[in-house]
């Protein structure tokens, strides 16, 4: 009984020295560079390609009631209130609340590739820079 004892102590011993190791022995954190810190974004650029691609066409937003995105100045309103964050980044997963909708027409895109939303995220954190 008494190597038993010994056994389950040496297996204690071992194990609180391992789990004390895990928690001391941190990596650090490593170094990420930011998409938007080698990305230049503007809406002359390269916002405008994808807003008249995606968001500015017949039956969208051309239409002044819910936006008028085909030029900056259309766009600005909603840019100042958020609305478009919202929309395009926050909500981009909803089919319906999200832009591009789901239910966009057939030769326009239902949602945008990785690297147009990391264009509008950065541009949006720019503060929507026109030029």
């Amino acid at each position: 009984m008494t190597q038993k004892l010994q056994a389950l102590a040496v297996g204690l011993i071992l194990m609180s020295i391992g789990f004390s190791a895990c928690t001391n022995d941190q990596l650090p954190e490593p170094m990420v560079l930011a998409v938007c810190d080698t990305l230049q974004t503007s809406y002359t650029s390269n916002v405008k390609e994808i807003i008249d691609r995606s968001c500015a066409y017949s039956g969208c937003h051309i239409d002044a009631s819910i936006g008028n995105y085909l030029t900056y100045e259309g766009m600005l309103g909603r840019l100042k209130d958020g609305v478009i964050r919202s929309r395009v980044i926050s909500l981009r997963s909803d089919p319906v609340k999200g832009m591009p909708p789901a239910y966009s027409p057939g030769d326009r895109p239902k949602e945008l590739t990785q690297h147009e939303l990391e264009i509008i995220q950065c541009w949006l954190d720019a503060g929507f820079p026109k030029e």
